[in-house]
């Protein structure tokens, strides 16, 4: 994405789309209580991704740490996977303080609440205790605990509907943006959130310095192509929380390669990455456990496994020679000819999976070369 005008952001929470990539922007000042913070491509230092170091309720409360309040930038800015600020919203844990951090807050702070916030959270002081840390955002879960879960109901019930996530067959061939559209302007709660929502308009300044040298022709050529060079993006501000999940929601129900499901595993809503036909998510977990789009894969994996003896004789087959390598180090040419049939095998796996070998030939070959 091409690099946004330098504005410094000191209050309120800042957003931008790239669909191409489908990517989204935030700037927002944060304290990054438990949160680790790294360049997205380490020759890159304005985008940064963030990620959740520990869980706060099995964090001790040090009287003697200090937080530092973070200032932000557009032009340094935090970057995710399209959607994840709504994404994460819907899935967020909102039954305490800790867990409403844990799964929501560590990464986006409390601007687009800012009417439960505080006035210490608000003060210009950079430089906070951990003890009055936790006790601000204890007291504002405590002022906002019903309004947060409110909001999130009323927004897990209007993605329901427009993907047909409460399979309501009546209306699954309408497309998404049709279905917003007319529950937003039918529900009494959804079409008060597409409002305080300010948009500050992106201009053709850095896109004329960039390519002002270009022909006409290929200047023409290249919008035609819908360069996202040359495309203008838009920045969206707002002190709202539900305003700013409208916006994201508004964005993504207009894209037809984008959708919202349930996943199989944990029921939390996702956008998949690769297909559409995906069923497992890939959100990582509070106690770091591995993603449902692993352990699915790892079911999947041992399943098939179990259904394709040619694939069950390989692992067997793989272990063995493990083992003998391993009991035999001092061999080397052991080590070279297990090399040599896993490279082979592998490949004739491939091949397999490809549809360009038949499972029997697969399970002779196993045979002859155990």
């Amino acid at each position: 994405m091409r690099e946004l005008p330098r504005v410094r952001v000191t209050e309120d929470f800042y957003m931008w789309f790239n669909f191409e990539e489908k990517e989204e922007y935030y700037a927002t000042p944060l304290y990054l209580y438990n949160v680790n913070r790294k360049r997205i491509d380490e020759n890159d230092e304005t985008r940064l991704s963030l990620t959740l170091e520990k869980d706060i309720s099995k964090t001790k409360i040090n009287k003697k740490k200090e937080i530092i309040r973070q200032p932000a930038t557009i032009y340094i800015h935090y970057v995710e996977s399209i959607g994840s600020l709504l994404i994460n919203f819907l899935n967020a844990d909102f039954s305490s303080y800790e867990s409403a951090y844990n799964t929501f807050f560590y990464a986006y702070g409390y601007e687009l609440i800012k009417e439960y916030v505080p006035y210490a959270y608000t003060k210009n002081d950079e430089h906070i205790t951990d003890v009055e840390f936790r006790k601000i955002i204890e007291d504002i879960y405590n002022t906002s605990e019903y309004d947060l879960k409110e909001w999130q109901d009323n927004f897990r019930k209007c993605v329901d509907f427009i993907y047909n996530l409460n399979r309501n067959e009546a209306l699954k061939e309408h497309s998404p943006y049709s279905k917003f559209v007319a529950y937003t302007i039918k529900n009494n709660d959804i079409y008060t959130y597409s409002q305080d929502v300010e948009v500050i308009l992106d201009n053709y300044i850095n896109i004329h310095n960039y390519n002002h040298e270009k022909s006409m022709e290929d200047l023409i050529k290249s919008v035609n192509e819908k360069d996202p060079k040359l495309e203008l993006h838009n920045v969206y501000t707002s002190t709202k929380l539900t305003s700013m999940c409208f916006t994201i929601l508004d964005q993504i129900v207009r894209q037809e390669n984008l959708q919202i499901k349930t996943c199989l595993n944990c029921g939390r809503y996702f956008i998949p990455t690769f297909r559409q036909n995906e069923i497992y998510c890939n959100l990582k977990n509070v106690d770091g456990t591995p993603t449902c789009r692993d352990k699915g894969a790892s079911e999947s994996y041992k399943k098939n496994l179990e259904n394709t003896p040619a694939l069950l004789l390989y692992r067997r087959t793989y272990q063995q020679k493990v083992m003998t390598v391993y009991r035999n180090k001092e061999n080397k040419q052991l080590k070279k000819n297990f090399d040599k049939w896993k490279k082979e095998a592998q490949a004739k796996i491939k091949l397999f999976k490809q549809g360009k070998l038949d499972e029997d030939t697969l399970y002779n070959w196993m045979i002859e070369n155990k």
